[in-house]
């Protein structure tokens, strides 16, 4: 079958289903193994291929299982990554934080970094690969961390991986603490869209009945497992940051950072001298 005339066909399906047609590219290049600027060098495609490209376009479009759960891989900060039903998958919208934390790290002069919540492991993967730190990585699900364990393997990323809830199994101080954990309002997990609510943890989700206990557990205990200038780089929600920075009030907010849309996405906190457990 003529490869445009496929092309067309489902894209037109897509579009009449409220879908993206830019995945029916995605879908027919990792199915033939090429680039998608390739695609149009292709001129047909056999009868096996087509049957392919048709099962896994209507998998997505039928269950709107997203993308990279029906390929499980997932691409973050120029790395592939490999992601199941256990984990979160990786957001262009958390790539700010690397940024935050390389240029923090070479600033600083950090040799000690802790990911908490780090689910498929990207960012601790991300920052390790960009940066020659000690990497120390933990979840509480045992099922996050197997997949965060394979993502270290297969980037060849030296990581010491712990099963924590938080800081429970923690030991030891870092230079930098980085996390994106869970911080939907639990009543609004239900208003997710289906391939996030559906496909997406949902304990990597639950913030809670405000979207904030994980912050205010953070704040709590950071303080024991930072060094004297250590920092803390955590992603928010998009209406979260006047209730977070309150959380840490005994810290000393260094920077907001905003993401590619000019959403407030990260805040650095610093470890500061009036640091106190309430």
């Amino acid at each position: 079958m003529k490869l445009i005339k496929l092309r067309n066909e489902l894209k037109k399906a897509y579009s009449q289903h409220g879908k993206d047609s830019a995945d029916i590219d995605f879908i027919i290049s990792e199915l033939l193994g090429v680039s998608r600027t390739e695609l149009l060098l292709i001129d047909e495609v056999s009868a096996r291929q087509e049957r392919n490209i048709r099962r896994y376009a209507k998998k997505r479009l039928k269950n709107s299982i997203p993308i990279d759960k029906l390929f499980k891989k997932s691409y973050f900060y120029g790395l592939e990554f490999f992601v199941n039903q256990n984990v979160l998958s990786p957001r262009q919208d958390s790539e700010i934080l690397i940024d935050t934390a390389i240029k923090f790290i070479r600033e600083s002069k950090c040799n000690t970094v802790l990911d908490l919540c780090t689910g498929s492991g990207c960012l601790a993967i991300a920052i390790k690969k960009n940066c020659a730190v000690n990497m120390t990585a933990s979840d509480h699900s045992k099922s996050a961390l197997k997949v965060a364990r394979k993502n270290a393997k297969l980037l060849s990323a030296d990581i010491k991986f712990i099963l924590s809830d938080l800081f429970n199994k923690i030991e030891g101080r870092f230079d930098l603490i980085i996390s994106n954990p869970p911080y939907i309002v639990r009543d609004e997990i239900e208003t997710l869209d289906r391939e996030v609510k559906y496909y997406d943890p949902l304990m990597a989700l639950d913030g809670g009945s405000d979207g904030l206990d994980f912050y205010r557990r953070i704040a709590l205990d950071a303080i024991d497992h930072l060094t004297d200038q250590g920092a803390i780089i955590l992603e928010i929600g998009y209406n979260q940051k006047q209730d977070i920075i309150s959380i840490f009030k005994n810290y000393e907010l260094l920077e907001v950072v905003p993401d590619l849309n000019g959403i407030d996405r990260a805040l650095v906190f610093k470890r500061s001298s009036v640091c106190w457990k309430n």
